[in-house]
């Protein structure tokens, strides 16, 4: 634990991924960040130095929030909950990636420069790579 409590933020079900704050204590702590984060901005820094303060800022608050998201509480329904609209989530998301990596191919293949974003390519392999070492584990538990 570094300085969020998972018990000021609730899993978010609604509106994408993370935590949503449940106590005035999240709130307090989200507002304190964000006002760090405005007061890094105002500091008569270099750009350079600016950069360096955001990003390490930016980092901490990514592993002081991972912790929080890993350790907020759930039930068994709630497990499922988040199963079933995570595979959903994910059923909308593969065919908008497939479908743009192919449009950005035959778009840039017309214009005699084939060419396609790496990103949505990489997000698809992980994803392929996820269920599968997920699928292997879970056989291999059960």
């Amino acid at each position: 634990m570094i300085i969020a409590r998972p018990e000021w933020f609730g899993r978010r079900k609604y509106g994408g991924w993370g935590v949503s704050v449940k106590t005035w204590q999240g709130a307090a702590y989200l507002a304190s960040v964000l006002l760090i984060l405005v007061a890094v901005q105002l500091l008569p820094l270099s750009t350079m130095a600016r950069i360096y303060v955001t990003a390490a800022w930016l980092v901490f608050l990514f592993l002081d929030m991972f912790d929080v998201m890993w350790k907020v509480r759930r039930d068994e329904r709630e497990y499922i909950h988040e199963a079933v609209a995570e595979r959903n989530a994910a059923w909308a998301m593969m065919p908008v990636l497939v479908l743009g990596i192919f449009i950005q191919l035959i778009s840039s293949s017309l214009k005699g420069d084939p060419y396609v974003d790496p990103v949505p390519v990489i997000a698809l392999v992980a994803g392929v790579i996820a269920k599968s070492v997920t699928n292997y584990r879970l056989e291999r538990e059960n």
